[in-house]
């Protein structure tokens, strides 16, 4: 199971993401973090990644992919190379500058590199339970 919980974030008709993405100043309504915030407390397991689990865009986000497959653990995915905005406030809440990043309950389990290291030792699985 997949799905993109961020997939209409705000933006003004006709708008194309901004090249240099610049957060919204702090106590200016952001609706793109907002957004992720609310995708995150709203899904057991979610997989911010480049591309999506059907194609995955990049070798990091489809090893992490695979090891959530393997243990038929049902997650939502977001994409966030349409938005350059998206990884920026990604970024800015879990404080981790990599992508891909798994959240399960709430909390940053990490990046690829730790999410397989967690899965070859067996902690992944007793984490998605």
């Amino acid at each position: 199971m997949s799905s993109n919980p961020v997939k209409d974030l705000p933006m003004s008709p006709g708008q194309t993401p901004s090249p240099e993405p610049q957060a919204a100043p702090s106590g200016e309504s952001n609706p793109i973090r907002e957004a992720i915030a609310e995708a995150i407390a709203e899904h057991k397991v979610i997989l911010f990644m480049k591309g999506t689990p059907e194609a995955p865009a990049c070798g990091f986000s489809a090893r992490t992919v695979a090891a959530l497959q393997s243990l038929d653990a049902p997650f939502a995915a977001v994409d966030i190379l349409p938005d350059p905005r998206i990884r920026q406030e990604l970024s800015a809440i879990s404080d981790w500058p990599t992508i891909p990043q798994l959240f399960v309950n709430g909390e940053l389990l990490g990046g690829c590199d730790i999410v397989i290291e967690m899965h070859e030792s067996g902690e992944l699985a007793l984490a998605l339970v």
